[in-house]
């Protein structure tokens, strides 16, 4: 992602493996930045509902191989517009995504 241009963060990098799923929400939060989790507990509304964050792309493939992974984040990055992600969970699949948006 960052070969595209973007300003991304891995939580390896933050030295904060083992955080909790509400950490790095709020950590989220506070640098107003989207998350791209493979852990499915993002993308429960109920939790975190759409209007509370700055995005969500929770990764669906399986097997997460690598190469699938990238060529589903070239294809999202190709037709979806970042500029609307806010309070949106993008569901990222190999051959695709889905978009739901708050109101």
């Amino acid at each position: 992602m960052r070969d595209e241009g973007l300003d991304v963060k891995e939580v390896r990098e933050l030295r904060m493996p083992a955080a909790s799923d509400a950490t790095l929400m709020d950590l989220a939060r506070r640098e107003k930045r989207a998350l791209l989790p493979f852990d499915r507990h993002f993308a429960n509304i109920l939790l975190y509902p759409l209007s509370s964050h700055c995005g969500v792309v929770r990764i669906r493939i399986h097997p997460p191989l690598l190469s699938d992974i990238i060529q589903a984040l070239k294809q999202f990055l190709r037709k979806f517009d970042l500029e609307t992600i806010r309070g949106s969970l993008i569901i990222l699949e190999r051959d695709g995504f889905r978009v739901r948006r708050g109101f």
